[in-house]
């Protein structure tokens, strides 16, 4: 097995040109294809829920099926079908970032942005200084090879880390469901109980996945950077411009994040609701409220649409087409944008969830409670309901394990085992997780200095002590690595996916930061599921909450 495995992640295949009258031959697939294909997908799926429950980590499942299933063991999936199963798995990935928007609360983020970016730049500066630290003064690798392992560990897996933090929310939610429903209902009648909102919709969840975004756009720049310092180290290959390279990413994301809230405040929210316009199609029809046109729908029905036939226009399945159709359509739209300018698709897709999520949401008439809130954004008939509902369940059994899987199909498993290598590794991976940890040092900062007003009086040592939890999640949740650790470790290996020519990183220190990348992969689902679990509510208590 070679290296160059691992670049099957981000190439998609080049289709090849055919004559315009050529078709495609249909002959019957072999039963010995549909077999492995159905057993890769029960598999995928049975095995995350065995390790979710037993591990509370069930992409380490999906990871290790995927190296079983891929070229790095048994070599059992054609290398065809890898790469389908890379777009496939991609647009999972971008399923799950889309629907981190659409959850996230526009107006606590933007309260956040601050503590979010300094905890995103904690995440990427202490990883590349502890990288030269120990790299170069304590294995005695070149300095460029301590940068370029160092930008691979920086960055933050957004899909391992909003994946994750689903799962074991939901399953909170879903432990012990009868014996919790009984006690509360016990207890409701004696003293009010305070309001915990969502793991995803809290403040200290908000901050996680602002901070894993910016993260990914710090890692698309290192990722178009390391590149360019290998044709800059290489003799062979023309000069480029470093400049250009550093900036245009950044710029491109900035202007993105600063004209998407314009365009959404002045622009798509008055189109959204001038004469309900959105809610008359995204909404089923009720009897005080038509869907769609009825004129028009007369037209194309030619009978009248009343409220007594079941099978007419305005049904929640009409509703539901359209409201997808709106997301696939903004998600296209904001993604290609991301791309073309220069920024990251994953970025685009968030943006796309955060603008459906606000254009759509109507304004509120009065003071609500955090209850009261919560309620309104429970509605049924929500984009994110809407989303949940209807590509949910496309997207948790088969479009977000084919993600992971690719993911283990690109780690060169069998070069990993050299004794060298493996310690190495491991003491690397545990330096980088600690780099990572230390993420949660702001939050435990902010939480100590900041004087909740519920409480004023509170000691400093009740403040530390009420903000440990929420440091010690969001470190453990920022430990992940994935997609674009595995990226940059790549690009920096060869200057190309053809070239045979030395890159950045030599064979030893490349296998030793795909150690600390999978080690870090793997145990972090595995810690982040522990930690909610047995902490539960005590994360979101405070200011952590709301």
């Amino acid at each position: 097995m070679t290296d160059s495995s691992l670049f099957y992640i981000f190439s998609f295949p080049v289709f090849a040109s055919t004559s315009p009258g050529a078709s495609f031959p249909y002959p019957e697939p072999r039963i010995v294809e549909l077999l492995i294909l159905v057993s890769f997908i029960f598999l995928l799926n049975v095995s995350r829920s065995i390790a979710d429950y037993f591990l509370h980590g069930g992409i380490i499942a999906e990871i290790a099926l995927g190296m079983v299933y891929g070229r790095p063991l048994a070599a059992i999936l054609p290398a065809s079908w890898e790469e389908t199963f890379t777009v496939l798995g991609y647009l999972g990935l971008i399923g799950i970032v889309f629907a981190g928007g659409l959850s996230t609360e526009l107006p606590l983020l933007l309260a956040n942005l601050p503590l979010s970016t300094l905890c995103a730049l904690t995440g990427i500066g202490l990883p590349v200084a502890f990288s030269f630290a120990l790299l170069t003064a304590g294995y005695g690798y070149e300095p460029l090879e301590a940068f370029a392992a160092g930008a691979a560990l920086s960055s933050t897996s957004l899909g391992t880390t909003l994946m994750a933090l689903n799962s074991v929310a939901s399953g909170v939610q879903d432990s012990g469901a009868a014996g919790i429903a009984k006690r509360e209902a016990a207890k409701l009648e004696a003293e009010p109980r305070q309001y915990s909102p969502p793991l995803h919709k809290s403040r200290i969840g908000t901050i996680l996945i602002s901070a894993a975004v910016i993260d990914d756009v710090i890692g698309l720049v290192l990722a178009s950077l390391v590149p360019a310092l290998s044709l800059q180290h290489g003799a062979s290959e023309p000069k480029t411009n470093l400049a250009w390279t550093i900036i245009r990413p950044i710029l491109s994301s900035v202007l993105m994040a600063v004209i998407t809230p314009i365009l959404a405040r002045f622009i798509l929210r008055p189109i959204y609701w001038y004469r309900n316009f959105g809610p008359r199609w995204c909404l089923p029809r009720e009897p005080d409220k038509p869907w769609g046109c009825p004129r028009l729908l007369r037209m194309v029905s030619r009978r009248q649409v009343d409220s007594a036939s079941e099978d007419q226009w305005g049904t929640q399945c009409h509703a539901d087409v359209i409201a997808i159709s709106s997301m696939i359509l903004g998600i296209s739209a904001f993604s290609a944008i991301a791309f073309y300018s220069g920024s990251s698709v994953l970025f685009g897709a968030y943006l796309a969830g955060l603008t459906v999520a606000y254009i759509s949401k109507p304004q509120p008439t009065g003071t609500l409670s955090p209850a009261a809130q919560h309620t309104v954004i429970s509605d049924p008939h929500t984009f994110e309901a809407t989303y949940e509902r209807t590509v949910g369940p496309l997207q948790r059994t088969l479009l977000a394990p084919l993600f992971f899987a690719s993911i283990g199909y690109a780690i060169p498993f069998l070069s990993l085992w050299q004794p060298r290598i493996l310690w190495r590794g491991i003491l690397y991976a545990i330096l980088m997780g600690i780099a990572k940890l230390c993420v949660g040092v702001p939050i435990l900062l902010c939480g100590t200095l900041t004087k909740p007003p519920q409480v004023p009086s509170s000691s400093l040592t009740t403040r530390a002590r009420n903000s440990t939890y929420p440091a010690l999640f969001m470190g453990v949740a920022m430990i992940a690595r994935g997609e674009i650790g595995l990226l940059i470790a790549q690009l920096a290996r060869t200057q190309s996916s053809s070239s045979s020519d030395r890159g950045l990183l030599g064979d030893e220190v490349f296998l030793v930061c795909i150690w600390a990348i999978l080690l870090c992969t793997l145990l972090s689902p595995i810690s982040l599921g522990i930690i909610v679990r047995r902490l539960g509510h005590k994360i979101t208590q405070g200011i952590w909450g709301r």
